[in-house]
């Protein structure tokens, strides 16, 4: 007569945990986790849903597309802590008072979600990724309810890690690949979509978490406040200064910094394109960067070399577009930060630049 073992299953402990960010900038964010100890089966094992291939062919172009498949894999957990020991990033565990049926249920879940294809889902920054996976596991699974844990935007949370990991240029370049789709308020329950959002929500539930564990490895570093925006005027200034300055080594100045504004701007304006209309990364829809930095410079670029009146009805009407997204910024429902601002002055002198410089090859035609 076989022994009844149903009355064994609800000795499982979940725990959620929460890493801190590493130094990759995928890693940035930091990372989320589910942790299942089998007091039955005796294992203790993580559910990691942060897992992709980076032997995939053609990773970064599927990655920023969309089509970068991530997939579910489990760890010993004394070997999942040994990457992260190493790593020296802390850990932070969330033991959840779980009732028998809540727990039984979830680790059935996880189980099919191991089984075959069900392992593997597209990789999506703000709605599906590693915290988000663990998050529904534990709506769909539990009684957990989402508190308001102050989130305003996508945005907000997504760029301040890297300024906060002191990469404020990693962080401005993506502040200005995301588009208004990013800048919406998410619900409370879309609101925990990063890993130190979910663990701040559970947090403030008061009745889930039996007790928190926390591994350091590390000491907590300071939170920077570090910004590009004293570079960028200090650049603007001294573009103006070149712009206005009448001395040959001024003007020749200006014009190498026309010529690399206008290539950084055709190749930032190809990238912003891509990401709001070609791939799937809803956070970048809908970029009202488009209005100032554009592919269409490329064409400012190649009149540049030739002297013709046209460089400067292109430039007036580059610069139309940017008075426009300036008149009516306030209505946009995209946020432009103090450093995008300034980005957007510059590209005004540029094609402030390129009208002159039309109506100086008028004067010569003449």
């Amino acid at each position: 007569m076989g022994q009844d073992t149903s009355s064994f299953k609800p000795r499982i402990q979940f725990s959620i945990i929460t890493c801190a960010a590493g130094e990759e900038i995928y890693s940035i964010w930091g990372h989320t986790a589910v942790r299942v100890v089998d007091s039955v089966n005796q294992t203790d094992i993580v559910f990691n849903y942060g897992t992709f291939n980076f032997n995939e062919p053609n990773f970064i172009a599927k990655f920023l597309k969309g089509d970068l498949l991530y997939f579910v894999s489990v760890n010993n957990y004394s070997d999942f802590l040994n990457e992260y020991q190493f790593e020296k990033r802390n850990v932070y565990e969330q033991v959840l008072k779980l009732s028998n049926v809540e727990k039984i249920k979830w680790y059935t879940a996880l189980q099919v979600n191991m089984m075959g294809d069900n392992r593997f889902y597209l990789y999506n920054f703000i709605s599906d990724n590693c915290t988000t996976r663990v998050k529904d596991g534990l709506f769909k699974n539990t009684n957990f309810q989402a508190t308001a844990i102050g989130v305003k935007s996508y945005r907000s949370e997504v760029v301040s890690a890297p300024y906060k990991q002191g990469l404020p240029w990693i962080g401005l370049g993506i502040d200005l690949l995301l588009g208004a789709y990013s800048d919406q308020k998410p619900t409370n329950f879309q609101a925990a979509f990063l890993p130190f959002l979910l663990h701040e929500q559970i947090a403030t539930t008061g009745r889930l978490v039996a007790k928190e564990n926390i591994l350091t490895y590390a000491s907590e570093k300071p939170v920077s406040s570090n910004s590009p925006i004293y570079i960028l005027i200090a650049l603007l200034l001294f573009y103006a200064f070149c712009s206005k300055w009448n001395s040959l080594i001024t003007q020749r100045i200006a014009k190498v910094v026309d010529i690399l504004l206008l290539i950084s701007f055709t190749a930032g304006g190809s990238l912003i394109v891509y990401m709001s209309m070609i791939s799937k990364h809803t956070a970048c829809f809908q970029n009202y960067n488009l209005m100032w930095m554009h592919p269409l410079y490329l064409i400012a670029l190649v009149f540049y070399f030739i002297r013709s009146k046209a460089i400067g009805q292109i430039g007036l009407v580059f610069f139309a577009s940017i008075i426009g997204l300036v008149l009516t910024s306030y209505w946009l429902p995209q946020h432009f930060s103090k450093e995008v601002w300034v980005l957007i002055a510059t590209a005004a002198l540029l094609n402030y630049r390129l009208v002159e410089k039309g109506r100086i090859n008028a004067l010569f035609k003449k």
